[in-house]
């Protein structure tokens, strides 16, 4: 795709229009611009002494490689926005949508209660005060309703809980949709006659007459602008700016967390194909939409989940606060699970780009200490060098701050991310056990269960309530009537109708039968049970006259689906449903067996109820990022009170990427230690390099050149530590990898620089090191002679500093090397077929 130039670089067209507003990308771009100068410097130097012609090779090479980092950061700076602000946009309709299936089967069981069908039976002869009492108590159980209503087939209004509603008649076409065959309910959202004119979610359903045919409508009016203000207080991302709202299948704002920027009714158009930019009100803003995922076949009101964020806010830089003590950890991660390859390579070439300027450094050293750059231009090129070096130290000093800061902003943005989906899983959660309370409530006020309980003879016609009420609430795994005896009088899978007349567990009996308030219910541990066929899980109960109703609640399956539902979305991402001793409730992970303990510090189990936090684990040599939320409640369900046992926490793993096995330290320079002794003019130079962790150094005369990035022609039936040949000024050579020829075992696979060594009588050889150090001027007295306890080859050892620390530099001879190429014809005919058959 073609590049977008913006102030001298070329960016990706989708960040572009954004980079302006991006800061960070800002700072760095002039930070490189003053870069770019020093080279027009050196390159001016270059020409003046007549050395280091590869500067403007070198300078093409960081100017790219400028290009590529602003790119890389604006482009990951608006990947972390737009992530989350589509997994926001994402859980706001998605909680809905759970929230409202559970309203379709509501809606259903209400329309066939006793009460209900009486009204619609006999309108003249009903108790409609009673019956409105038993809306009251429906309501405070459902507190999501604001106004349960009866309808005839007319839409005449027979009996309401809000007495306030002066609507006598609701002549809307959704009453006749809803008596129609085969129509299970219909919502219905917008102004309604039914609630005066006022905009409301309905849902309605049709009353089965005695002949089962339809002889009224039920309605329940959801409290929507309520629940939207729950909602969005929940997606809040501490104040960043992010605006969150919800759009109908016209792509209208139907509800918004800011009226002011989203107001009610707002057509939001559509970013542009590939993009993420749309202009409200004479402002841009970035934006996400997300279609509702879906729930147990229920697919919700067709709408839409929108995120949005002023775009001159939203790249503001986290900074380090919400790292933590973590801050450098992503220096020690195998990065590839965060940034693309694009991205990974920016410090590679970077360090390509310090190794020529390192090699220039290194040569042109050399070249002075021979001379042959002319008396009159020592000076010069000595001036050359230094700014050379002092480019090369600028240039690893700003990568490495850019990158670093790019890791922060990732590890800060995954951190925040990890903390706002374990809290937002956590609601799933407690909103969804929020209507397992109401359920068991309500159930134990139902006529047909009741009288079940005074007369044994309606056991069947209770276990077809229970099969009835079961089909509409999947969620459960059996509905249990029992006595007060404990004993089983129906259930609602017939499949199970052997635990009629069984006892059930004392102490839920016992617990359950001790409840004096109609709002009270009973909730065992999560453990296995009889009912639940030994597998994990949740009962809730409630007591009625008579006896008990216990419902079981299908834990597996159902808590299994709403850590998916809340997943992050990103590979290698883990989800945990905890209790307060962390062990594992539910796991996406099979590594996480139910009833296990899991990986999470135990400082993230203690926080207060509703708290959420966040810290990076290690599990098999992988980092995450986890992100724990502890339950809150939800509305009247456990909202107050103290920590509890059986209160669960959501842990979210965010896959950070594997430990890298050997982090390389930064280089340290050798500093050679000051000696008393030795005429100011009596030195030698010494070029010195690093080798398996360990300084050395040849005498300076005896080094031709330094070459970095040469291919090494493998030599057949060589020595171990004889790597193969190099081309060098039109001769093939032989090179010694150092660290193998030291150590007596093979040479690995790995690069370095190659060190050209002239030896008497012209002859010329290549060792391979890990890393140049510097040219050292070296007084001669400084130099202790040793003598090899391996060869006894003669040495000398130069006695330093590097890091701070003390260190010690061994300079070798070339006879000993000389004796690692082996045979000089030999190498030299190897290198001449060589050339031959190239």
């Amino acid at each position: 795709m073609d590049k977008v130039w913006r102030k001298g670089v070329p960016f990706d067209p989708a960040v572009a229009p954004l980079v302006a507003r991006m800061a960070l990308v800002d700072e760095y771009r002039e930070t490189l611009l003053r870069l770019h100068g020093t080279w027009d410097t050196l390159a001016l130097l270059g020409q003046m002494s007549g050395t280091m012609a590869e500067i403007a090779q070198t300078r093409e090479s960081f100017q790219t490689l400028s290009h590529v980092l602003l790119d890389s950061l604006a482009r990951q700076q608006l990947r972390d926005v737009t992530h989350r602000l589509h997994g926001t946009a994402q859980v706001a309709i998605d909680v809905l949508v759970r929230n409202l299936f559970e309203r379709t089967a509501d809606v259903g069981f209400l329309s066939t209660d006793t009460a209900v069908r009486s009204l619609v039976a006999n309108p003249a002869g009903a108790d409609r005060t009673a019956l409105e009492a038993r809306f009251a108590a429906y309501v405070a159980k459902y507190s999501v309703y604001d106004d349960v209503v009866v309808l005839d087939p007319s839409g005449r209004v027979l009996a309401r809980l809000d007495g306030t509603a002066a609507c006598a008649r609701c002549p809307e076409p959704w009453v006749a949709d809803a008596l129609r065959p085969g129509v299970p309910y219909v919502e219905r959202f917008g102004p309604s006659d039914l609630r005066d004119g006022r905009r409301g979610l309905l849902y309605a359903a049709a009353i089965p007459g005695a002949d089962g045919r339809a002889a009224g409508v039920l309605c329940l009016s959801f409290r929507f602008d309520d629940e939207m203000v729950r909602l969005f207080e929940r997606l809040s991302h501490d104040g960043d700016g992010t605006v969150v709202a919800l759009l109908d299948a016209s792509g209208r704002v139907t509800a918004s967390s800011d009226p002011w920027q989203l107001p009610v009714g707002l057509p939001v158009p559509r970013a542009r194909a590939g993009g993420n930019l749309v202009r409200l009100a004479g402002r841009d803003y970035l934006a996400a939409r997300a279609p509702a995922t879906g729930f147990q076949g229920y697919g919700g009101p067709g709408w839409e989940g929108l995120a949005v964020v002023p775009a001159d806010i939203a790249f503001a830089d986290p900074g380090l606060a919400a790292t933590g003590s973590h801050g450098a950890l992503a220096h020690t991660l195998d990065t590839r699970d965060i940034f693309d390859e694009e991205l990974r390579g920016i410090p590679l070439q970077a360090e390509g780009i310090q190794r020529t300027l390192a090699q220039s450094v290194w040569n042109g050293k050399l070249q002075l200490g021979r001379g042959s750059a002319g008396q009159g231009g020592n000076a010069l090129a000595a001036a050359l060098l230094k700014e050379v070096s002092a480019t090369g130290d600028r240039i690893r000093v700003v990568i490495r701050d850019a990158i670093s800061r790019l890791h922060t902003t990732a590890l800060s943005s995954i951190l925040e991310h990890a903390r706002f989906q374990a809290g937002l899983a956590i609601e799933i959660v407690d909103r969804n056990l929020y209507e397992r309370a109401n359920d068991c409530r309500w159930w134990a006020l139902s006529g047909d269960l009741q009288q079940a309980l005074s007369d044994p003879a309606q056991g069947p016609r209770a276990g077809d309530v229970l099969a009835h009420i079961n089909g509409l609430y999947t969620v459960y795994s059996l509905l249990v009537l029992f006595d007060t005896q404990g004993r089983v009088v129906a259930v609602s899978d017939p499949a199970r109708a052997d635990c009629v007349g069984q006892a059930l567990d004392s102490d839920l009996v016992r617990s359950t039968l001790a409840l004096r308030d109609p709002q009270a219910y009973h909730v065992t541990p999560h453990a296995p049970s009889a009912l639940s066929g030994g597998v994990p899980t949740l009962t809730y109960s409630a007591a009625l006259q008579g006896g008990g109703v216990a419902v079981v609640f299908d834990g597996a399956s159902q808590f299994a689906a709403m850590l998916h539902d809340a997943m992050p979305g990103t590979p290698g991402s883990i989800g945990l449903l905890l209790d307060r001793q962390g062990r594992v409730v539910a796991s996406t992970d099979p590594r996480f067996e139910v009833g296990g303990t899991a990986p999470v510090p135990p400082a993230l189990l203690e926080l207060p109820r509703g708290g959420s936090a966040h810290d990076v684990i290690e599990i098999d040599g992988t980092h995450y990022a986890v992100g724990v939320g502890h339950s809150g409640g939800y509305r009247e369900y456990r909202t107050s009170g103290d920590c509890r046992p059986d209160d669960l926490v959501v842990a979210m793993l965010m896959r950070l990427g594997d430990r890298q096995a050997v982090v390389p330290p930064e280089l340290a320079r050798f500093e050679v230690r000051s000696v008393n002794g030795g005429a100011a003019h009596d030195t030698a130079d010494i070029a010195s390099f690093v080798v398996d962790g360990g300084w050395f150094g040849l005498p300076a005369e005896a080094v031709a050149q330094a070459l970095v990035g040469r291919h090494v022609t493998p030599l057949p039936n060589a020595r171990p530590h004889v790597l193969g040949l190099v081309s060098w000024q039109d001769q093939m050579i032989a090179v010694v990898d150092l660290a193998a020829w030291q150590s007596g075992h093979a040479a690995a696979r790995r690069e370095g620089p190659l060190l050209v060594c002239r030896a008497a009588g012209g002859k010329h050889f290549a060792v391979r090191v890990d890393a140049l150090g510097d040219v050292l001027g070296v007084p001669v007295v400084s130099l202790q002679p040793w003598q090899s306890p391996v060869d006894g080859a003669p040495l000398q050892l130069l006695a330093g500093t590097a890091g701070g620390q003390p260190a010690m530099l061994t300079v070798l001879g070339l006879s000993g090397l000389l004796k690692a190429v082996g045979d000089a014809g030999a190498v030299r005919a190897a290198g001449q077929a060589v050339a031959v058959t190239a």
